[in-house]
């Protein structure tokens, strides 16, 4: 039943069936503040660990997380997003996210048992935007 779920989620994405929540910008073309949607700004700094992974907002995957890399989330409905990774576990957080506002989720590693975990943190807006212009 659960893979069932999973495949006609994947053939709703595929067909363009779901709703449109968030749309990925690509890193250099970022819109400023808008009343009517939220950015939300995924990054990764650099780092000895290399092990990357998807992270997703909602069920959709909207970051590559690995080092130096960076994108950027338009989300145009508000609400609660739940944001998450998974490499040998499972590390998530829960966004209320607001028109007009930005947030920066900086994503990185732990040390787990077998693997490297992730780990998603939701920085201060100075912090995580000096840590964002910093990614070239």
């Amino acid at each position: 039943m659960k893979k069932l779920l999973v495949i006609l989620s994947a053939l709703a994405l595929l067909c363009g069936c779901s709703p449109k929540l968030y749309n990925n910008i690509k890193a250099d073309s970022v819109p400023a503040s808008h009343p009517d949607y939220a950015v939300i700004y995924f990054y990764r700094p650099g780092g000895f660990v290399q092990t990357p992974y998807t992270v997703h907002l909602g069920d959709q995957p909207v970051f590559r997380s690995k080092n130096k890399a960076k994108a950027a989330v338009k989300v145009e409905t508000p609400g609660e997003y739940e944001i998450w990774a998974a490499t040998e576990s499972r590390e998530s957080i829960v966004l209320k996210v607001e028109p007009g506002q930005e947030y920066y989720v900086k994503t990185i590693t732990k040390f787990g048992v077998a693997l490297w975990r992730p780990l998603i943190e939701l920085m201060a807006p100075q912090a995580g935007k000096a840590d964002w212009d910093a990614i070239r």
